[in-house]
């Protein structure tokens, strides 16, 4: 097996983090560029510490550490409440694809069409194996920053950069908060990340800080194009105002289509993140009960989650409540879990 180098790293869990430009709303108003680039920086802080427990036990599969820092019992414990984590996270990132593409899409196409499309492809991915993913993510991430580097540059005779201003016009009192959403989602996500590539190099922390760095940079960017492009209250007004922004580009009759180019190259980051999510759950399922192959775990894991997708898959408003749920409760579990077991594995490796 070949280790994974510092750069592939960056690429996978880039094009992961990039594919929230794709559903990223303009709810926090002119200075939501800012707002990302505060959640990217404490986002440093939880990748170094995702990080700790393999770099203290580089020899150990990160899905058994659990069991040797906390002893069969509550490192299954701990495995289970994992697995249900991700699942719930699986269903999210589900949800967050097809909600976008049946409205873009004008509800031309059946949700569970979509939802089968989208896990197929997820799942094909997924049961190949980290290695294989990696490879995968290296020429999709070229393709991604090309595309919405076009889109940046044509869009950049019709900015209006007065849209910026004023910067914290609220006093900037709600900004921890709104850091701290975004911090959980999609940013905590590098949880998941971290622990699939483990033990496969030596270079996985600094590849996870730079993919932070860089998405953050690259969403504050398009999160600027959005609202100079369309204005505080029309890209507040539109439900996807990167896809918007991409539709109103004025470049000729060649790119008159331009969010399709976008949206389309988008939704591959979208795969790839599921595809990630699915990895860790099916590690952590087997490794908590024994039993079944990772693969197997990987296609009944995706089958349960496009099922309840298909069940409660409703309005866009539904989804948005469901989302900001998601990024209140999701950190402190991550959080616990990545502090529980860096000190479970600091007191093994001093014993």
């Amino acid at each position: 097996m070949n280790p994974i180098n510092g750069r592939q790293t960056t690429c996978l869990f880039l094009v992961v983090l990039i594919g929230w430009s794709l559903t990223m709303t303009a709810k926090n108003g002119r200075d939501g560029w800012l707002i990302l680039m505060i959640a990217c920086l404490f986002s440093l802080l939880f990748a170094a510490l995702c990080c700790i427990p393999s770099e203290r036990m580089p020899a150990v599969r990160w899905f058994d550490l659990p069991r040797t820092a906390f002893g069969n019992g509550f490192g299954t414990i701990y495995l289970l409440l994992l697995t249900a984590l991700a699942f719930w996270s699986c269903h999210i990132s589900i949800l967050n694809s097809v909600v976008f593409l049946r409205t873009v899409s004008g509800g031309q196409w059946p949700i569970w069409l979509l939802t089968a499309a989208l896990l197929f492809c997820a799942a094909c991915t997924a049961q190949n194996g980290i290695q294989k993913l990696v490879l995968w993510t290296e020429p999709v991430l070229w393709v991604v920053v090309i595309a919405l580097a076009v889109s940046l540059l044509l869009s950049w005779r019709q900015l209006d950069w007065s849209q910026l201003l004023p910067i914290w016009e609220d006093g900037g009192a709600d900004v921890p908060w709104r850091a701290y959403l975004l911090i959980s989602a999609p940013f905590g996500e590098v949880f998941y990340a971290a622990a699939i590539l483990g033990n496969q190099g030596t270079q996985i922390r600094t590849g996870l800080l730079r993919a932070c760095v860089l998405a953050g940079v690259l969403l504050s960017l398009l999160y600027i194009r959005n609202i100079c492009l369309l204005g505080p209250n029309g890209a507040a007004a539109v439900l996807y105002p990167s896809y918007t922004a991409a539709s109103v580009l004025e470049f000729g009759e060649s790119f008159q289509r331009g969010e399709v180019l976008i949206s389309g190259s988008l939704i591959v980051c979208a795969v790839a993140r599921l595809a990630l999510i699915l990895e860790f759950l099916s590690g952590c399922l087997q490794a908590a009960t024994g039993h079944g192959s990772e693969k197997r775990i990987i296609w009944i894991a995706a089958t349960l989650a496009g099922i309840l997708c298909v069940l409660f898959a409703g309005s866009n408003q539904a989804f948005a409540y469901a989302q900001e749920l998601y990024q209140i409760v999701f950190l402190p579990f991550a959080l616990a879990a990545a502090v529980a077991l860096a000190i479970g594995i600091g007191i093994k490796t001093k014993s």
